[in-house]
């Protein structure tokens, strides 16, 4: 992110929370978080200006869109669509915590409520007010909702097993009548940055960053240096990829499975880099989709077979990019096109130059394709030998050499191959177009829910409209222009192939 990034400073917006961002004295900000927050833009090459405020007040900057990043944000369904949500930072189990027993149902029926502490801003003043039992009291800090609660003031506070240790023991209280009466779920608490088109840019490279910043020594620094402090105040601390879990409850039975990401290794479009490094217009598309979706996962690559039958066995897998055919419409939901190619028949020159369709191939015709290739099937049915390979280059290589009789590719993918190849392709030519396909992300249909279908629909349809999407394609167009001479354009979001003759 160093080369693209317009900024040196980015302000970090911390709320006094004990362990995470302590205030001190001289003005500085300590804890986890903001560390965690200076790390991931130092890596990112950008300086961090961390600026400590009143939750409310922090709330109230970021509802100004700036590009800013904050610490400690709950995530949910309110904030859903105001943040990008870059690093989930705690899991943490959320309830009730009094000294009497909370009887949610028994309070309905008797219509009946509670008196609820929360602090003033905090996402939990959302969740609570959804609550009709609850009469939520708003107060300026934890220690002012914590002594309420031991003071009889009010018979619960809406709080966390962590916040409840931490507070505690830091002021000296006894906290040892008070207790967890009620579990509302675990929720997470993230790095999050104002959702605005300006930002998304900064958003999607960030997110990319959080990756590397968890395999470096500086992640393993932070660490080392935070859990020990909150593992006095706690024994149910654990840190997860990333994320520190905080209570006794590690599951959160409402949640769906993170989804998984998983794409065929393409020329160009989806390729590994020196480093090993998925890299390609289709991943930097398909991560900013994810990232406006508010979903963080790693996206993998595997054989096609593989990605196949994944997709068709579990929920919540996201495949890209996946040809668009009439045999696959119903096994999947079909999230946005990536690109648009035709889909030829090609044999050497001189041979058969009068055959038109698949139909018209000789009996014995043998046809080279990539191993699990949906147009490995489609030879098959045809009733030729379908010749499968588990590269691409090796499929046209199986033509030139005379191992087979024909190849079913596409008219950009020989563009791509061809450059590499070289002459070895002047003995090769295109028969005739099979048809004009569309390549898409799409997301298994089995258990997988319409809420994430429909979000990631909206991710992708609002960011193919902004102006880090125009930037995107731009930026790989003319990467691919200077490496490649396939002839390519985008159309209404859609990359789509020229075709040349061979």
């Amino acid at each position: 992110m160093k080369h693209v990034s317009a900024v040196e400073t980015v302000k970090v917006l911390s709320a006094n929370t004990p362990v995470f961002s302590e205030f001190q004295s001289d003005g500085s900000v300590k804890g986890y978080s903001v560390d965690f927050a200076t790390a991931l833009l130092d890596l990112a090459g950008i300086q961090a200006d961390v600026t400590p405020l009143p939750f409310a007040r922090l709330i109230q900057e970021l509802d100004t869109g700036e590009l800013m990043l904050a610490t400690g944000i709950g995530r949910t369904a309110e904030r859903e669509d105001k943040y990008f949500w870059i690093a989930p930072l705690t899991a943490n189990v959320v309830g009730l915590y009094g000294k009497k027993a909370i009887d949610l149902d028994l309070l309905t029926a008797q219509n009946k409520t509670i008196s609820v502490a929360v602090m003033r801003g905090d996402y939990r003043v959302e969740l609570g007010s959804e609550y009709p039992q609850f009469v939520l009291h708003q107060f300026n800090t934890w220690n002012q909702a914590v002594d309420a609660v031991l003071k009889d003031r009010v018979d619960a506070i809406f709080f966390s097993d962590i916040g409840m240790a931490i507070f505690c023991q830091k002021n000296d209280l006894d906290c040892s009548a008070v207790s967890r009466q009620y579990s509302h779920n675990v929720l997470y608490s993230y790095v999050a940055m104002p959702k605005t088109d300006e930002n998304r840019k900064y958003a999607t490279d960030l997110v990319k960053e959080v990756s590397r910043l968890l395999k470096r020594p500086e992640y393993a620094e932070i660490k080392r240096r935070w859990l020990p402090v909150l593992e006095d105040y706690s024994p149910n601390v654990s840190e997860i990829e990333g994320v520190i879990v905080l209570g006794k409850t590690l599951v959160d039975d409402n949640s769906q499975p993170k989804p998984w990401v998983i794409t065929n290794e393409e020329p160009l479009f989806s390729e590994r880099n020196r480093r090993g490094e998925l890299t390609g217009y289709a991943v930097d598309l398909v991560q900013s989709i994810l990232v406006e979706a508010g979903i963080k996962t790693d996206i993998l690559s595997a054989p096609w077979q593989r990605i196949l039958i994944e997709s068709a066995m579990k929920q919540d897998v996201l495949v890209f990019s996946l040809a668009r055919t009439v045999e696959r419409e119903d096994l999947c939901h079909w999230i946005t096109p990536i690109t648009q190619n035709a889909y030829s028949v090609f044999s050497k020159r001189g041979s058969n130059t009068d055959i038109s369709s698949l139909n018209e191939l000789p009996a014995s015709s043998r046809i080279a394709v990539l191993k699990g290739d949906f147009r490995q099937e489609i030879i098959k049915k045809a009733g030729y030998w379908a010749v499968p390979k588990n590269s691409w280059k090796s499929a046209v290589l199986a033509l030139e050499s005379g191992r087979a009789d024909y190849l079913f590719f596409s008219d950009g993918g020989m563009d791509i191959i061809c450059d590499d190849l070289g002459d070895k392709c002047n003995s090769i030519t295109k028969l005739f177009t099979y048809q004009k396909a569309t390549t898409y992300l799409a997301v298994s249909k089995k258990g997988t829910t319409p809420e994430l279908v429909e979000k990631l629909i909206e991710a992708s349809t609002a960011f193919k409209q902004s102006s880090q999407y125009k930037h995107l394609t731009e930026k790989w167009l003319a990467d691919y222009a200077t490496r490649t001479s396939l002839s390519l354009t985008e159309d209404e979001g859609v990359i789509v192939f020229g075709q040349t003759e061979y």
